[in-house]
């Protein structure tokens, strides 16, 4: 389908181009040598002349009309469109459409730095993009140049690290408070009133980090989706849902899932996505370790706190911590150091797309389950406390974290209990096996005590005085040894 350009950009539009923070000249070396292979020349020519028509000064550039683009880069208003995309798309470029009243567009270009080339071949897709292109020989050329083998010796040979760095403070302590107080009324706050209204600064960042961000977009998916899928059904409701919860679980970003939904098979008749069949791909994609995961690269907070062997205690800040951030299946991976086995993820799988327990709740029944059982996720014991949760309507982890907190308390209390309930003699045993005892009656009970206790005081007939009760005292006796 042939596309209608003039429906989003004409040539009259206006544009500004503005830059996040200066840009350096080795950050356009990096531009030239691990972007360009990927969006070609017309895009590369296009941010180097939007680079290059800022005035670092002022963090912006003179206004023009597309017109003038079109003319200066030599490109169609189709090819030009196409090739400010691409940057769009490598994070090199942020557009933002403005409109007035009579529904003029005017388009403000935000200019930003690439990735440092640390970043960049740490992105999975980027790297894999990039190798694509150059191919190994030119690719190994790139990892080498951009190589800090010294910086990786020094850490491995001088591995005690002190940071001896001064503080502000340490350095400027004859700095008084006199000096930096401005009175109200005063000629001084005048002054810097005046010259914030007259002389507004630009919006850089000194701590702008560049990024490519790789979120789940409709408008992605909607490109990998094969002839048999009707994107309206696919991308819409409880499909969309569900692709989000996969790509929670699984770590999956748009890319990632682009390429399962490619596959024809997972479609049904009336041309919706297959929940269930796509669920399955997910897991045997990922037992075969062919699933392109986007795992991020940052260390999350607490990590040295628990780890392979060692689970964080129940109700910690940890616990919680990991429960919130982490897809269950990332928390296993944690726990058990690597990928982990079918059964394991099944077993999480099952607890949060059959059973639909929150992420956060099936991370902390696991983590209660691994600690319960030696490490290990027995299926029925998971049933029995996933049932008793969804009947309490647990929802968070906080609620989580109370059960097995009162749960703990309850066992507690019942061990104690045991051990105070147990009697002092052993039952009578004979030939190795317990011996029966029958309880004395009530009367008999009465008369040995009041036998045991009898003073002078003590008036009534004695067991002995009575026939009868001497009699079925004796046969009492006879059955208790075994007679």
């Amino acid at each position: 389908m042939r596309r209608l350009v003039w429906n989003e950009l004409l040539p009259k539009d206006r544009y500004v181009v503005r830059i996040v923070r200066p840009i350096s000249f080795a950050e356009t070396g990096f531009v030239t040598q691990l972007y360009l292979p990927i969006i070609g020349v017309e895009s590369y020519s296009l941010y180097q002349l939007l680079v290059h028509g800022v005035q670092e000064i002022s963090a912006a550039s003179t206004e023009g009309t597309h017109r003038s683009l079109m003319l200066t880069t030599s490109l169609s208003l189709d090819r030009l469109l196409d090739a400010r995309e691409r940057l769009e798309a490598m994070g090199l470029l942020e557009v933002r459409r403005r409109e007035n009243q009579q529904r003029d567009y005017y388009y403000e270009y935000l200019v930003k730095p690439p990735l440092t080339p640390s970043e960049f071949f740490a992105d999975y897709v980027l790297s894999l993009m990039l190798l694509n292109k150059i191919e190994n020989i030119r690719f190994q050329q790139m990892r080498q140049l951009y190589a800090d083998v010294v910086g990786n010796q020094l850490e491995q040979e001088y591995s005690i690290v002190e940071n001896v760095t001064k503080d502000f403070h340490e350095v400027f302590q004859s700095l008084k408070p006199s000096e930096l107080e401005v009175k109200k009324g005063s000629e001084r706050e005048r002054f810097l009133t005046e010259m914030e209204a007259s002389f507004p600064q630009a919006a850089l960042q000194s701590n702008y980090e560049a990024q490519v961000n790789h979120p789940l977009s409709v408008s992605s998916l909607r490109l990998y989706l094969p002839d048999n899928a009707d994107s309206a059904k696919v991308l819409d409701g409880s499909s969309m849902e569900l692709l989000y919860q996969l790509c929670h679980f699984y770590q999956l970003d748009s890319w990632g899932m682009g390429q399962e939904l490619r596959d024809w098979t997972l479609y049904k008749a009336d041309r919706s996505l297959d929940g269930e069949v796509l669920r399955k791909r997910l897991m045997q994609r990922y037992t075969e370790d062919k699933l392109y995961r986007n795992t991020p690269t940052a260390t999350p907070a607490g990590e040295d706190e628990w780890g392979p062997g060692r689970l964080p205690e129940p109700g910690s800040e940890a616990f919680v911590r990991a429960c919130r951030l982490l897809s269950p299946l990332a928390l296993l991976e944690r726990v058990v150091g690597g990928r982990v086995s079918k059964v394991f993820l099944d077993r999480a799988e099952t607890l949060v797309f059959a059973d639909g327990l929150q992420p956060e709740v099936v991370n902390a029944l696991i983590l209660h389950t691994l600690a319960s059982m030696q490490m290990e996720l027995p299926k029925a014991y998971m049933e029995t406390i996933r049932d008793s949760w969804k009947a309490k309507r647990i929802a968070t982890v906080d609620e989580a974290v109370k059960q097995i907190l009162d749960r703990a308390d309850q066992r507690a209390q019942t061990q104690e209990k045991a051990k105070g309930s147990k009697k002092e003699s052993a039952p009578a045993r004979r030939n190795g096996r317990a011996v029966l005892q029958d309880k004395l009656p009530a009367s008999v009970e009465w008369q040995l005590a009041q036998e045991s206790n009898a003073n002078e005081s003590t008036k009534g007939k004695l067991i002995s005085d009575d026939p009868e009760l001497s009699k079925m005292l004796e046969t009492l006796r006879k059955k208790q040894k075994g007679g």
